[in-house]
């Protein structure tokens, strides 16, 4: 089975979703009912907020704004608390300064993937979690790659590829052409079966499980 996953690294259900699906194919491996290596998972890019300027953006502001309130509080996101707890995860919103322009980040993760592709996923928890549990400033290009200096040891090359646009038509085709175009992408994260059945949004490890078994109605 093929199992492509829309993601944004600022995007907070992405992260818990991918958790999910992590404990259902855990599960489902432990009970005999698949086979891990006949799961075959690829993360596309989806970029969220493609307004927010190259500089980033005011993340308080922001939701100020969406919240049509001056005081706003991000413990009030208590629904993405409650469902990080049960993963395991914390989201520390008050730590937040900056809205990413997230099209660098997907640019290196994708470098990155070329040359080593084991690193991707490790990496883009660690991008998630700098920014929803550290705080730091993940459209800083600098910050990015102080984080996948972990995995890659010459950082600099990728770094000024990144500045060259490189990869940028592939990030581009993955959010535009395949995930708004083909699959119709409404919530992300979306999680596409073989390319007949989707989740998206809060998906539920139970939602996983039946995807992974095959027993989706398709939907595309």
């Amino acid at each position: 089975m093929k199992v492509e996953a829309f993601y944004d690294i600022s995007c907070s259900w992405c992260r818990v979703a991918k958790a999910n699906f992590h404990k259902a194919l855990e599960k489902l491996v432990k009970e005999g009912k698949v086979k891990e290596e006949d799961v075959e998972l690829v993360f596309r890019a989806y970029v969220l907020h493609p307004e927010v300027p190259e500089e980033g953006g005011d993340y308080k502001a922001a939701k100020i704004a969406d919240d049509d309130t001056a005081d706003w509080d991000p413990a009030k996101n208590t629904p993405i608390h409650r469902w990080a707890k049960r993963v395991g995860m914390n989201f520390n919103f008050d730590r937040i300064t900056v809205t990413p322009n997230t099209w660098k980040a997907h640019q290196l993760l994708y470098l990155v993937r070329d040359i080593k592709p084991e690193a991707f996923e490790p990496l883009l928890g660690d991008m998630q979690q700098a920014w929803f549990e550290d705080g730091l400033d993940v459209n800083n290009l600098d910050v990015l790659c102080a984080l996948a200096k972990k995995y890659v040891n010459d950082i600099y090359p990728l770094r000024e590829k990144v500045l060259a646009g490189e990869k940028l038509d592939e990030v581009k085709r993955d959010t535009e052409e395949i995930g708004d175009n083909k699959y119709d992408l409404q919530l992300c994260p979306m999680w596409v079966f073989d390319g007949k059945a989707k989740l998206e949004g809060a998906i539920l490890q139970s939602k996983f499980e039946e995807a992974i078994l095959g027993k989706l109605e398709p939907n595309i």
